[in-house]
């Protein structure tokens, strides 16, 4: 091959390259200015595309096509919003949006007060990221309620344990100064006896019980004395964990009324992208028949 026909071969796989590039943009232009949502998911992913909404394998993406609108995410994302956020609104009623800067959605569980953030919608993605976290809770309290539990149960059991056992502290003050003195004469005892030299194994030890129990009840006065603060403190984490429970509750009557159970909504959110595509394509139809 001359030098002549390589360039000139180079110039032609140039040529061909800039007008593939041409065309995709072409394309994703018209299809933005039609507002057809649906293709223009087609043309971000065709990969994607091809083996959800066509059942066609083995088509790869051309990422250097593709790779023409990447500083176009976040316009792309704020425009293919509108139509998703309006779709999620009936599939998930439950759910609502807040753009927190151009193309870039947080999600947030329900409309009531102390709401949570449940993690951000991925527009060009068509799908949750939730909060690993925050998901996980609702997951367990779902398979806790099948027991009959909440998701803050056992934390609270075993918080009013503690509670009852501080208040018990406070309350037996006077028992254990009471027995502290019992103790203090039987030391004085003790301390005083003298036994033959044989028995003097036997006297440390029962000193030496004598002290540990009267340890024990200082002790008791130690925790005594900051028990009304803890217990108070343990009324106020009560109460969070009883709001998180009623939260919860509030979330999974949600998911219920909208989807049945837990399972439903976990496979919905796996088909969110098949789903929302075959709902575009159906809303094209009924608009060329119009």
């Amino acid at each position: 091959m001359t030098e002549e026909n390589s360039q000139e071969n180079v110039i032609d796989v140039i040529s061909d390259q800039i007008t593939i590039k041409m065309q995709y943009l072409q394309n994703l232009q018209a299809a933005v200015s039609d507002h057809d949502d649906k293709l223009v998911y087609s043309l971000l992913d065709s990969r994607r595309y091809a083996s959800e909404i066509l059942h066609t394998e083995n088509v790869e993406n051309d990422v250097t096509v593709a790779n023409l609108v990447d500083n176009l995410s976040d316009e792309l994302s704020h425009y293919l919003s509108a139509n998703i956020i309006k779709y999620l609104g009936h599939r998930y009623p439950f759910f609502y949006y807040e753009e927190f800067k151009q193309g870039h959605f947080r999600v947030y569980f329900g409309n009531w007060w102390d709401r949570r953030e449940f993690g951000e919608l991925d527009v060009l993605n068509v799908r949750f990221i939730f909060d690993e976290t925050e998901y996980e809770k609702l997951s367990t309290s779902f398979a806790l309620s099948k027991e009959s539990k909440r998701y803050n149960t056992a934390k609270i059991d075993q918080i009013s344990e503690e509670n009852d056992h501080l208040q018990d502290l406070i309350d037996s003050q006077a028992t254990r100064e009471a027995k502290k003195n019992e103790i203090q004469e039987e030391l004085k005892e003790v301390n005083n006896k003298n036994g033959m030299p044989w028995e003097s194994g036997k006297q440390k030890e029962a000193r030496q019980e004598l002290i540990d129990q009267l340890s024990d009840l200082e002790d008791q006065d130690d925790q005594a004395r900051g028990a009304k603060k803890q217990i108070k403190d343990n009324e106020a984490k009560v109460l969070v964990l009883s709001k998180e429970n009623t939260i919860l509750s509030y979330e999974q009557k949600s998911i219920i009324d909208t989807f049945k159970n837990f399972e439903t909504f976990e496979a919905a959110n796996r088909s969110l992208y098949a789903d929302y595509l075959a709902f575009l394509s159906s809303e094209k139809q009924v608009t060329d028949h119009e």
